[in-house]
């Protein structure tokens, strides 16, 4: 009996972390060098963690490296990929999968201030006559500061910030990636995946 209560405690402690919302902030600092950084908040930002990428110690980037000069043998990589995605339905499937994601992700906010420029100044007004009207939406559609300036120089230029806040309950995602998992087209996919690995091993 008690095996029970424990099983039915830890299904509602589950059921409760995925009905608490999770908040995602990304951020891109751009000056001599793009950086990224996402940070997530759960449970009404009371837990947070950043994912910042760790820095390689010289000897990792020394491995890195002696790993790249060795030869692959990508075409059988490549052979594999391609045999997966020549599944009947799963790019459909996919798709649905990645929609149905995206639906569920409510944005909250949006910000931008970039001075962006090309090598070419004529390259560059006609980029931004393209952007124009989608920064001029954005600005007045958007309660955050949206600002895109451009820069008219001989060197490409990237400077400035750009930051967004979205919001998602995780439980929502579950019948998506549940559906997505058990059809049939992801099965096949298994199952090409699995033989032909095993034919490339023989």
């Amino acid at each position: 009996m008690w095996a029970v209560a424990v099983l039915a405690s830890l299904a509602v402690l589950v059921i409760f972390a995925l009905c608490v919302p999770l908040d995602v902030l990304l951020r891109m600092d751009a000056d001599v060098k793009p950086r990224f950084r996402m940070r997530l908040a759960w449970l009404f930002g009371l837990v947070s963690t950043d994912l910042k990428r760790k820095e390689k110690k010289p000897e990792e980037e020394e491995k890195a490296v002696e790993r790249r000069r060795k030869p692959r043998d990508r075409r059988a990589d490549a052979r594999v990929i391609f045999e997966v995605l020549r599944t009947k339905g799963l790019f459909r499937r996919l798709s649905r999968l990645v929609k149905s994601i995206l639906s569920r992700i409510k944005i909250r906010e949006i910000g931008a201030n970039l001075r962006v420029g090309l090598d070419n100044p004529a390259d560059t007004g006609l980029l931004f006559a393209f952007i124009a009207p989608a920064n001029l939406l954005l600005s007045y559609a958007s309660p955050n500061e949206i600002r895109l300036q451009a820069s008219f120089g001989d060197e490409a230029v990237v400077e400035g910030y750009l930051y967004g806040t979205a919001r998602l309950q995780p439980i929502q995602l579950v019948a998506p990636l549940m559906g997505f998992a058990f059809s049939l087209p992801t099965m096949r996919a298994v199952k090409t995946l699995i033989l032909t690995r095993w034919k490339g091993k023989k």
